[in-house]
């Protein structure tokens, strides 16, 4: 009953140490190799796993013991990317025996067919009869409802499905030597007979499925090593996943590994001028931007998703535009433009009818759960449209986004309340609702960006109209957003609030206000300033250029935000003053952002200690988080995350003066 109860419960958020895929289908492994998540065929969704656990047994005197699953703490394991690859290669060693067994996981470029490769060498000193055995339940579409599973004998293959959505999983190399489908948590699961070597031949199952399947590889001699090739195939029927497993046994598990291994490796070279020769992060950074954006849309999501039940965020497996942009904004300084241009497609074509975005949408652009606009997602979408058009002199790219941008310029300068700075919305962090210092930027920079790209069209009226805009919200900024008080900009004015601080604002003295809801039945409650530090408000410099780094407020700002957010303990910048999410650690994405400023204003060698800072909080495989841990250092939450991977990249190209948006002194 053990497995069908866990596979029953909710999934508890887990970062992987390792992930693959093909922008298509998308994998998250462990560390001791075992895939836990299975997404297809967008990355976002579906889910599929369930459990995909492979083993081997070793034939002892009257066949005594069990199964050797790989996902057991009865192996030694050690893990790796193959240099310059999404191939993760995981070496397990036999605590029992000595068998040592390589496992490379990868999926096809070109097909939706995960890989899973094995080199298995008797280091021992006798031979050893070998079983290949392989356990799956699938929860396709996140669902045990629904689905069934079936032997079929045309390639002797186990076909999992539900609805539209088929898992075929095949062995190659080796003859099939048993098989078994049943229910999971009954005496049919044949979790309990694969592990004790006994299949008993079931062909199918409706409801709940499982199944296991087996293989023998034979005698494998003293000093002797014998490859097994396990495919699993996503489709939407039986044709379409017969057909890609015929495709995974024309060529070995050799020669699949080889050919993926020389398409990420070419696939690299674009960017290998801007960073071959330095650490491979960079590289790692790249490689996992290009996994986590969509092949078919162009979509980028923050990070594999790993809370799908919301225990302990809103979720990350979506596509934010304004995160997005940054993801973008690298891959283009690295020179990979056609990734880039195809995120500003899909952006163009989920931008909604009055010219906005939502805060957040699945990869196949459909809008997901919300909690509130961001008028900064606008802003920084128009930005780069025009920054996009400056590194690839791409016209037509122009002639494609130009309604795109138009509608969004109209937007945003439609949208300036009377105190000339943008109406309140979500800030960055989606904490709080104001008119955000930061989102005044971003819309600064996206109209700016809008009346650049309208003098290229030589559209005066419109040119005029979003320059004017634009420099009525710096004016705003400067005004409304600086404060002599604590000489340095402050995160925002006129913010939605409880009734507690609203309470204490009107005892102060200070700037309190009620709004009634369209309904006019409730009321909310505002202050007027939200004078906290916030490591965002690098925004006015970088991107934006709302002000130049060396402007005596940016500089005061920036010393405010090192001197108030930095972790003295650990090293790295927190969000803002405050800031509680996941117990306040600091965050790799405001770090690198303080990296950049530092090398627009000249302190080059504080710029490299952010940077190497930054660099220290990666996992073994060089995968950066969202935070580090505020009293240990390393990986704390969300693993990889897009965002932080761009603005590392962001950063090892400015220290390298090969950024085009600024100029490092």
């Amino acid at each position: 009953m053990a497995v069908g109860k866990i596979l029953n419960q909710k999934t508890s958020p887990e970062m992987p140490a390792a992930v693959t895929g093909n922008s298509k289908m998308l994998a998250c492994h462990r560390a001791n190799g075992e895939i836990f998540r299975l997404f297809w065929p967008h990355l976002g969704y579906g889910q599929h796993l369930g459990h995909f656990w492979p083993g081997v047994r070793i034939a002892y005197p009257e066949w005594q013991g069990f199964t050797k699953w790989f996902h057991l703490n009865i192996w030694e394991s050690r893990q790796r990317y193959l240099e310059d690859t999404n191939i993760v290669e995981t070496t397990l060693s036999s605590l029992t025996h000595h068998l040592n067994v390589v496992q490379n996981d990868f999926i096809l470029p070109h097909h939706d067919i995960l890989a899973r490769y094995y080199v298995l060498k008797n280091e021992g000193e006798k031979s050893e009869k070998i079983s290949f055995f392989v356990y799956c339940a699938f929860n396709i579409e996140e669902s045990a409802l629904y689905d069934g599973v079936y032997v079929d004998f045309s390639n002797n293959s186990l076909v999992f499905f539900r609805r539209n959505v088929y898992l075929a999983l095949a062995g190659i190399g080796c003859p099939l030597s048993g098989y078994q489908c049943g229910r999971r948590g009954t005496p049919s699961d044949p979790y309990q007979d694969a592990s004790k070597g006994f299949l008993w031949g079931t062909r199918d199952n409706i409801l709940q499925s499982a199944a296991a399947m087996a293989w023998d590889l034979g005698e494998l001699q003293p000093g002797e090593t014998k490859s097994f090739s396990l495919y699993l195939a996503a489709g939407h029927d039986e044709k379409q996943v017969r057909s890609l497993l015929a495709e995974a046994a024309s060529k070995t598990g050799s020669e699949w590994l080889e050919k993926t291994r020389q398409y990420w490796q070419g696939w690299l070279r674009p960017g290998e001028q801007n960073g071959k020769s330095e650490h491979p992060a960079f590289r790692r950074s790249l490689l996992t931007m290009k996994l986590l954006s969509d092949r078919e849309t162009g979509a980028s999501i923050a990070a594999p998703e790993f809370d799908p039940y919301y225990q302990a965020s809103g979720g990350y497996g979506y596509c934010w535009p304004r995160d997005s942009v940054y993801i973008a904004a690298a891959l283009d300084e690295a020179g990979f433009h056609d990734l880039a241009g195809r995120f500003y497609s899909f952006a163009r074509s989920i931008q909604d009818p009055d010219g906005s975005w939502q805060q957040r949408y699945f990869t196949d652009g459909a809008v997901a759960p919300f909690w509130g606009k961001q008028i900064d997602q606008a802003g920084s979408v128009l930005w780069g449209y025009q920054h996009h058009y400056q590194l690839t002199g791409d016209t037509d790219f122009l002639t494609d986004i130009w309604e795109s941008l138009e509608a969004g310029a109209e937007y945003l300068a439609n949208n300036l309340e009377e105190n000339g700075l943008p109406a309140p919305s979500f800030d960055p962090w989606e904490d709080e609702l104001s008119q955000g210092t930061y989102s005044a930027a971003a819309v600064f920079g996206g109209l700016k960006a809008s009346a650049q790209t309208a003098a290229l069209r030589k559209e005066k009226n419109k040119e005029k109209r979003w320059q004017e805009a634009s420099e009525t919200i710096r004016a705003a900024i400067i005004k409304h957003q600086w404060s002599d008080a604590q000489n340095s900009f402050i995160r925002g004015v006129n913010r939605r609030t409880f009734q507690d601080a609203y309470d204490y604002a009107l005892s102060r003295g200070e700037k309190a206000f009620t709004v009634k809801d369209p309904t006019g039945l409730y009321e909310s409650h505002w202050v007027g300033e939200d004078r906290r530090i916030d490591a965002a408000l690098l925004g006015l410099a970088f991107p934006f250029a709302v002000l130049g780094p060396s402007d005596k407020k940016m500089q005061a700002t920036a010393l405010a935000i090192e001197e108030k957010l930095w972790n003295y303990n650990v090293g790295g910048l927190q969000r803002y003053e405050g800031d509680s999410y996941r117990g306040g650690n600091p965050w790799l994405i405001t770090t690198l952002w303080l990296a950049v400023y530092h090398c627009m204003s000249g302190s080059r060698g504080r710029a490299e200690e952010l940077y190497n800072w930054s660099l220290a909080q990666a996992n073994q495989h060089l995968l950066l988080p969202e935070q580090a841990d505020k009293n240990h250092g390393g990986p704390a939450w969300v693993l990889p995350l897009n965002w932080s991977h761009a603005m590392f990249v962001l950063t090892h190209l400015a220290l390298r003066g090969k950024l085009s948006i600024i100029r490092c002194r």
